[in-house]
Parts: C-alpha cells; structure tokens; sequence
C-alpha cells in the first residue's frame, strides 16, 4: 500500500541563538587563494581539518613538500562545528572495543588516545598558540539506575586496559544524576584558533594552502598519483584524504559507516557553570561543557544526534535541546546554535591508513564518530609514520581494511536499514502533488510534479527551488532539513544545500535542477 508522506513543517521561526558556531564567529576568516598553477608535490593533503592540517605539518617539517586544498575555506568543516572536547573517555566505548578487540587492541586504543591528549598540549605550548587550552576532567554520566550499571562495567573496562578512570556518585552538574566514568587530565580549546595558528606556522615552514579548490577523483601517475581538481590536476607520491567523509572511497566505506547529525547551543547561564567536561549515555544523549568568552564563560550543551536523513522536523531538535537546557539551567541568553556531521564505523574505531593493499600511496582518515580532536591527531602520527617509513603501534588497530567477525551484524544491520529505506522512499511511498503557494519561506518537501518527483523549497526571498530528489550517490531519496535548509540522504549521509549543491559525501555531483515554470508560487 502506498504512504503519503510529503509533510511540511511548520516555518522555522524563533529558532534558539545565531545560527554560526562560536569558533568561527570569534575568529577571522581565511583568504588563501584557489589552485593557481600546475603543482606537483611529495604529499597532497585533501580536506583543511584538524587532521589534514596536522599530518600536512608533521611530513612539513620532516623535510617533505606538502600542499593542503580544501572544498571550502580551511577549519570551517566538521573541524570547525565541534564540541572541541580532548578526551580518551569517549562515551562507553571500552566494553565494546574489548568485545572487537581484546583488551590489548582496547588498551592501544585509549594509549592513542591519550597521548594524542600529550601532543596536542605539548604543541600549544611549544608554539604559545593561544587558544583557550585547559585541562580539564572528563564525566560520562547516568541518569536511571540502569544506565549506572552500565557505568560501573565501563568503569571495570576501562580499569582493565590501564586507563586510571574512576567511579563517581556525584557531579558538579546542577541536577542529580546516577553514577559516573571520571577522568582526570582531559583538556578542551578553541579548535579554529589551534588550528589557524598551525596553518601559519606551516605555510611559513613553506606548505601550501589551497582553499575553494574541490578534489573530483584520484588516478595513477607512475609512482605516485594524480588528484583531479575542479582548478586542475595535483601530481603528488602520496595523497592523503582527510574530508571527513573520503571523497574517494575505493574500501566502500559507504557500507561500514553510518553519518550521524547532532546539535549544539551556546549559551549564558546566572549562575557558576558546572566544572569538567560531560555526556551522557541516555537516549538521545546530551553534551555539556564550558569554555571562556569576553564578559563571562559560556556554556556548550549538545545532543538531539539521529542518523543523517532521519529526522522529520530537524528544528524541533533546537527547540528539545533548549528545554533541556532551561529545565536545567539558569539560562539567561542563547548565543549560538550549530549541528555537526561525524561518520560511525560498525566496530567504533576510526578508518585510518591505506584503504585497500591496491593503494599503497593514498591514505584515509575518517570515522571519528565526534571524537576528532583526539583522533586527527593520531591520524596525523599514524599516517605520517607510514609515509615516513617509520613504526607505529597503532596503525593495526586502525588499519581501514580490518574486519572483525563481531562486528558483521552491526555491518549487516546497517546495510538492511539502507535497503529498507530505498524499498520506502523510492518503491513504496507517493507524495502529494505540488502547490507552490503551500511551500513557506524555509520550507521544502519531495512532490510530485508532472508524472516525475522534485525536491522543492522556498528560500528566504520567496523564490521557488527545485531539484531531482534523487541523491547522486547511489539514487536513495533526500529529505528536507528545515534547520539547516539542506537536502539530506537518509541512505548514506550525503548533504545537498537548497540549490541542490554537495555539502557532504559520499555523493560528489550536485542533484539535477528541475524545472518549476507551470507551478503557482503564490
């Protein structure tokens, strides 16, 4: 039986806060110029990010050439809309990488970790970058009895594998919770003043940065390879792709990873903030921390994550974040609000290093799952260790070519839910014939319009946009997101904005423009 399911919000109105995250409005923006001439480098780096950037410095400085190109401007991705939390205790993870990995993997794991928490603090201070760096202690916490026993078996995992965590039956939240994972010597920043302070000092170490210069593909060039650009092709020995997402994806990728959506408001509260870092293990998780600001600190609460595609009514998740928020704060203002994008593998650790052995000169680093301010950094050492000819110890753990047996039904789950969704989206579902004048500035919605379907929305001018619903990756049907006023594929996470241009991978052409000339737009 088919389903009518075109809905359309409500307008977005009286959304919580601006909608820019706070690191880039509090910081300038960036002018390097687009690919200007024919390059030919010792390594390419693909995507400006935390981990683009730092691998690009590292081979820099032992004596290769390097050159950074970036979609977009540099630190203003995934990078530049996180929660900037440094920390090896990333939820509860350690029960489950014991499952998948032993407790020797869990332990190289929370090893990585932290000693990418020791090399990002050892950088700030060799290069007085300043950029609000502090230590802090990081809490994952419960809210329900249940949710405490839980705590306590990570606790024991945790302890298992060496990591000096602890149980603690209170916090410094003002509501009451059930039990928490504490560790000590965590730190959190400002990631965009890190990480433009590094972008100097690697281009005055004689890097390159490249930015609105979109990669299209890579091929073979003797030796080496040869990165095809919308500005014209980079030769390089070796290419490192850190685009969130990899534009280039010969391991499939697409299939071990689910993309996930989660949001995040900056606000001001009467009263002193809680201190340390915190996440929660309920459902839908929330994320709180503090970070200092001209005329008092402000406090980052996040949370509200589905999977990409997945959520009818995305301004909703702001409106359920603020109750949350104000149900348990003295809020007095909301500053900012944003939402972020981070890719989930089907066993929690990260894809990092050659994706296939028919690819021994690419690299890839991705699937960070919202814990990218400590894995950039190691995928900054394991990557440039390779290069190099060097050891690493982590590079099995996070070799993008594994699999573990105990990880199948999660990597079979996830595939199930895509072809399910294809099945209803594209087979099973109809839509409601268009009536341009329905559609409010803000709104969109997939419709049937002369025997085809269009993805329709009206921007804020009151003009008409319309695309072919129809994602180019692998032909899953988009759905509105009306915060973000994008096209969003609930198959693999691909993003499209109003006009149908990618935001996201792993789709790589701009959905079809459709034509509107017979539809009343009033």
């Amino acid at each position: 039986m088919s389903e009518h399911h075109t809905t359309l919000t409500e307008p977005v109105r009286d959304l919580p806060g601006r909608p820019v995250t706070l690191w880039l409005d509090t910081t300038p923006e960036t002018d390097y110029p687009a690919l200007d001439r024919d390059l030919k480098v010792d390594t390419l780096v693909v995507g400006g990010g935390i981990a683009g950037l730092t691998t690009a410095l590292m081979l820099q400085q032992a004596g290769m050439t390097t050159a950074v190109i970036d979609f977009r401007r540099i630190v203003s991705g995934v990078t530049g809309h996180t929660t900037a939390k440094i920390t090896s205790l990333h939820g509860i993870v350690y029960q489950t990488l014991i499952t998948h990995f032993g407790r020797e993997g869990a332990g190289l794991y929370a090893e990585a970790n932290q000693t990418a928490i020791e090399k990002t603090a050892a950088l700030v201070e060799k290069e007085g970058i300043d950029c609000e760096f502090s230590r802090a202690s990081a809490y994952t916490y419960a809210v329900t009895d249940s949710q405490a026993r839980r705590i306590e078996e990570e606790v024991k995992a945790a302890e298992s594998i060496g990591l000096p965590v602890f149980y603690v039956q209170e916090t410094s939240l003002p509501f009451p919770t059930r039990g928490a994972v504490c560790l000590r010597d965590q730190a959190k920043f400002h990631p965009r003043k890190y990480l433009l302070a590094l972008a100097v000092k690697y281009t005055g170490e004689g890097g390159l940065i490249f930015e609105n210069t979109r990669a299209l593909g890579v091929r073979r060039n003797g030796a080496g390879s040869e990165v095809m650009t919308d500005r014209g092709p980079i030769r390089a020995r070796h290419v490192v792709v850190t685009t969130n997402f990899p534009f280039f994806d010969p391991a499939f990728f697409f299939t071990r990873m689910y993309q996930k959506r989660s949001y995040v408001l900056a606000l001001r509260v009467n009263y002193p903030l809680p201190e340390g870092m915190y996440i929660s293990i309920e459902e839908p998780f929330h994320s709180i921390r503090s970070h200092p600001m001209e005329g008092g600190d402000i406090l980052l609460v996040g949370g509200q994550m589905h999977k990409t595609g997945h959520a009818r009514n995305t301004a909703e998740l702001y409106k359920s974040l603020e109750s949350f928020a104000r149900d348990r704060f003295a809020v007095s203002s909301i500053d900012y609000r944003w939402s972020t994008q981070d890719n989930v593998t089907t066993d929690l650790v990260p894809y990092i290093g050659v994706p296939t052995p028919m690819h021994k000169n690419i690299y890839i680093a991705t699937g960070f799952a919202g814990w990218g301010m400590t894995h950039g950094m190691i995928a900054a050492m394991i990557i440039t260790d390779d290069i190099l000819g060097r050891r690493n110890d982590w590079s099995a753990l996070y070799n993008p070519f594994r699999f573990k047996p105990s990880s199948a039904y999660s990597f079979f789950e996830q595939n199930l839910h895509v072809a399910k969704t294809f099945v209803r989206e594209r087979i099973v579902s109809s839509h409601e014939k268009l009536e341009g004048r329905r559609i409010a500035p803000g709104q969109g919605g997939v419709f049937s319009l002369d025997h085809d379907k269009a993805g329709v929305a009206r921007d804020h001018d009151g003009v008409l946009h319309a695309v072919s619903p129809v994602c180019t990756h692998m032909g899953c049907m988009v759905t509105w997101n009306n915060a973000e006023e994008s096209w969003d594929c609930p198959c693999h996470g691909s993003r499209f904005d109003s006009d149908g241009k990618v935001i996201h991978a792993p789709a790589k052409k701009d959905l079809e423009k459709k034509s509107l000339k017979d539809t009343p737009s009033e």
